[in-house]
C-alpha cells in the first residue's frame, strides 16, 4: 500500500494524506479519522503515521539487562520517567559500539523519540542528530552531556580501610570489562597495572568470582583481602572460599562495588561501594528534560557524583597482622 493508493481509497489528495499522518492542524479531525481508519484496515497506519504521541517517549539504550546493576539503573530510570508522565522504550546493545549507534539512529530518525538516555556512549553522533541525548557514566562524544559517578575516592577509602585492619596482601578480582576499576585499585595500592595482585577472569558475574577465588588460593602470595569489581563477583568468590574452608571475614576480607539490593541481605552482608543510582538517574532525566524543552539548549555538562563506601560485615581485622603495625 502506497500513500497514493491510500489517497485514492480515501478519496482525498496525496497531500491531505501526508498532512493527516503528520498531524497537521489544517486537516480536520474527521478527515484524519477517515484516513486512519482505512490505513489501519490495510495495515499501513504505523508505516505512515508521523504525528507526535501525547506523552514524552524516552528511549533507554543499555549494554545488557542480565547485569543486576544495569537493570537497577534501567528500572529506576523507568520509574522516574513514568512518574513524570512519560513512556519508556528499552534496548540493549550488548556492549557493541556499532549496535549502540545504530539504535540511536533508529530511535532518533525513524521512531523520532523525544529523548534518549544511553549508557556509556562509545562513538560520535552524526552531525544531523538533533534528538536530545544524555549519556550515563561516560561519553566518547564531547558534545553529549554526561552524568557519572566518581569512583576513585571510594576505592581509595576501601584500600585504606583494609590496610588499617592490617591487610597487606590485597587482591583485585575482576573480569575483562572491569579494567578501569582494576586501574583505580592499582592506583590506590601504588601498584603497576600489570600487577599479579590483579586477577582478571574470562568469565562474568558469580562464575568470575569462583574463578578468581581458585586463582587467589593457588597463588604463592598469602592474600588476606580481596576487592571485587562488582558485587556479583564478590558473592561467587565468597561461596568458593567457603567451599574451600576459608571463612569470610575471619580468614579473608571481601569487598564489592555497586551495592546491589541483595548485598545487605546476604548471610554475611557485603561491604561495598554505592554509586548513588537514584541521584544519577534523577540528574540524567532532569538534564534530558531541559534539553527536550529547548532543542537549542546546549549545556556541555559533566555532572559528577561521588561514590561512597558502605561498611557491613564482610571485612575484619587481619588475624595474622601485628596490631602495632596495622597503620604502616
Amino acid at each position: 500500500m502506497t500513500m497514493k493508493e491510500l489517497a485514492r481509497l480515501a478519496n482525498v489528495s496525496v497531500s491531505t494524506v501526508s498532512k493527516a499522518f503528520a498531524d497537521a492542524e489544517d486537516v480536520s479531525d474527521d478527515t484524519k479519522a477517515h484516513i486512519f481508519k482505512i490505513a489501519k484496515e490495510y495495515g499501513c497506519f504505523g508505516r505512515f503515521y508521523r504525528g507526535r504521541y501525547s506523552k514524552a517517549i524516552i528511549a533507554i539504550i543499555c549494554p545488557e539487562v542480565i547485569s543486576t546493576n544495569y537493570s537497577r539503573y534501567v528500572e529506576r530510570l523507568q520509574e522516574i520517567i513514568e512518574d513524570a508522565g512519560g513512556i519508556v522504550l528499552i534496548s540493549t546493545c550488548h556492549f557493541s559500539p556499532d549496535n549502540q549507534l545504530e539504535l540511536i539512529e533508529y530511535y532518533s530518525s525513524y521512531l523520532r523519540v523525544d529523548g534518549i538516555i544511553v549508557f556509556g556512549l562509545s562513538g560520535r553522533l552524526k552531525k544531523d542528530c538533533d534528538t536530545p541525548i544524555v549519556s550515563l557514566f561516560s561519553t566518547a562524544d564531547d558534545r553529549v552531556d554526561t552524568v557519572f559517578t566518581d569512583l576513585w575516592p571510594a576505592v581509595e577509602q576501601t584500600v585504606a580501610l583494609l590496610r588499617g585492619l592490617g591487610h597487606r596482601n590485597i587482591a583485585f578480582a575482576g573480569e575483562e570489562r572491569t579494567k578501569s576499576k582494576a586501574a583505580l585499585f592499582c592506583r590506590a595500592m601504588t601498584l603497576p597495572e600489570d600487577s599479579e595482585a590483579v586477577i582478571v577472569s574470562g568469565d562474568r558475574f558469580e562464575q568470575a568470582g569462583v574463578d578468581c577465588a581458585d586463582r587467589i588460593l593457588k597463588s604463592d602470595r598469602a592474600y588476606t583481602a580481596v576487592v571485587c569489581a562488582y558485587d556479583d563477583i564478590a558473592f561467587g568468590l565468597i561461596k568458593r572460599l567457603r567451599e574451600k574452608g576459608i571463612s569470610v571475614p575471619e580468614d579473608m576480607s571481601v569487598t564489592g562495588m555497586d551495592n546491589i539490593r541483595v548485598s545487605r541481605f546476604a548471610e554475611t552482608s557485603l561491604t561495598t561501594i554505592d554509586y548513588g543510582c537514584d541521584e544519577v538517574c534523577r540528574a540524567a532525566y532532569g538534564l534530558l528534560c531541559e534539553k527536550m524543552k529547548n532543542k537549542y539548549y546546549k549545556s556541555d555538562k559533566k555532572i559528577s557524583f561521588t561514590a561512597s563506601l558502605v561498611e557491613r560485615q564482610s571485612h575484619s581485622r587481619n588475624k595474622f597482622a601485628n596490631p602495632h603495625n596495622a597503620l604502616l
